[in-house]
C-alpha cells in the first residue's frame, strides 16, 4: 500500500511539473508574437522608408534636369515598394496606416515620373526650336 500511494504522489508532481512548463511555454510565446509583429512591421516601415528616400532622391534629380539618374531613382522606390507590399501581403499585418503609407506611395511614384516625362518632352521641344536651352543630362551608373 505504501509503495501504491508513493506511486500517486511522484504521478501528480510528474503532472503538476508538465502543466507548469505547458503554461510557462505559452506564457513566454505570447511575448514572442507581438515581438515578431512589431518586427515585421518594422521592416515594412524600413522598407518604405528607403522608397522615401529614393523618390526623394528622383525629386532632386529631376530639379538638376537629370533624367537618368530620376530613372534609376524611380526604379529603386518601386522596387522597394514592392518589397513592402510582399511583406505586408507575407505578414498579414492589420496596421491600416501602413496600407495608406504603402498605397500613396504608387501615385508618388507615378506623379513623379509623369513630372520626368513632361521635363523631357518639354527638353525635346525646346531644342528643336532654339537649341539646347535646358542641359537635360543622362548620367548613366557603373
Amino acid at each position: 500500500m505504501r509503495a501504491r500511494g508513493t506511486l500517486k504522489t511522484r504521478l501528480a508532481v510528474v503532472a503538476a511539473l508538465l502543466v507548469t512548463l505547458f503554461v510557462g511555454r505559452l506564457w513566454g510565446a505570447s511575448g514572442r508574437w507581438e515581438f515578431a509583429r512589431a518586427l515585421r512591421a518594422a521592416a515594412v516601415r524600413g522598407d518604405l522608408l528607403e522608397a522615401r528616400a529614393s523618390l526623394l532622391g528622383a525629386r532632386v534629380s529631376l530639379c538638376n534636369a537629370d533624367l537618368g539618374e530620376v530613372s534609376q531613382h524611380l526604379e529603386d522606390s518601386r522596387r522597394f515598394v514592392g518589397r513592402a507590399g510582399t511583406r505586408l501581403a507575407s505578414a498579414g499585418l492589420k496596421n491600416e496606416l501602413l496600407r495608406l503609407e504603402f498605397a500613396a506611395f504608387s501615385a508618388e511614384i507615378d506623379d513623379a515620373q509623369a513630372s520626368a516625362a513632361r521635363l523631357a518632352r518639354g527638353a525635346d521641344r525646346v531644342s528643336r526650336v532654339h537649341g539646347p536651352a535646358l542641359p537635360a543630362k543622362t548620367s548613366e551608373k557603373p
